[in-house]
């Protein structure tokens, strides 16, 4: 099943797609393990768009590697968790409110990591 349209997946400022086909799977196979939808914060971005929007020269948005999720919730925050790792998505960052999820092999693996300080 196919959860995700290309605009939801597009950059926004120039509508281009560039995704991997496989990481595209592994996200819908996430979204059937974690059976809530998936809100797409940030899919694909042109290399201008993640600059503009302060992303990592290193990002993987620009290569079609990566998303971010909403979560509205802990609960939601859990659900798409486990989702990701149900997967076999092994490249996971956790916002306040997001859950990115990567694929990027040229970036070490089996990682987990927070955007914001602890407490």
């Amino acid at each position: 099943m196919n959860y995700f349209s290309d605009k939801e997946l597009a950059c926004p400022c120039c509508g281009k797609l560039i995704f991997d086909s496989r990481f595209r799977e592994d996200l819908n196979a996430a979204r059937t393990f974690a059976g809530i939808p998936f809100h797409i914060n940030s899919g694909y971005r042109c290399f201008k768009h993640n600059k503009w929007i302060g992303g990592l020269a290193t990002s993987s948005h620009p290569k079609g590697l990566a998303t971010d999720i909403r979560t509205a919730s802990s609960r939601e925050r859990y659900k798409v968790l486990f989702g990701l790792i149900m997967a076999g998505i092994t490249r996971i960052g956790i916002g306040k409110n997001f859950i990115h999820a990567d694929m990027d092999e040229a970036k070490p693996s089996e990682v987990m990591w927070t955007y914001y300080e602890e407490e």
